[in-house]
């Protein structure tokens, strides 16, 4: 199955841009940094926080709930993290 979006280190954060684009192509990520695609990323940089602009976007293209979901306490599971 092919995604219609990728995951990119950028200025600080993981950022969504169209998956068909290329090393040295011109992209704009899903909350709208313009950005040119590297040729190579070093490992360092996956380790950055998503970008919660581009994670919106993403989920709601693929039909995934937004993050945090909502925590419904019960008595035979622990309690969500805070």
């Amino acid at each position: 199955m092919t995604r219609a979006f990728r995951w990119m280190p950028h200025d600080g954060r993981r950022h969504a841009i169209r998956s068909d684009r290329a090393p040295r192509d011109h992209a704009d990520t899903l909350c709208g940094l313009p950005l040119t695609v590297p040729h190579a990323q070093p490992y360092v940089h996956w380790c950055w926080p998503t970008c919660p602009a581009c994670d919106t976007a993403w989920r709601a293209h693929e039909g995934i709930a937004a993050f945090p979901r909502q925590c419904h306490e019960r008595p035979d599971r622990p309690a969500c993290a805070r």
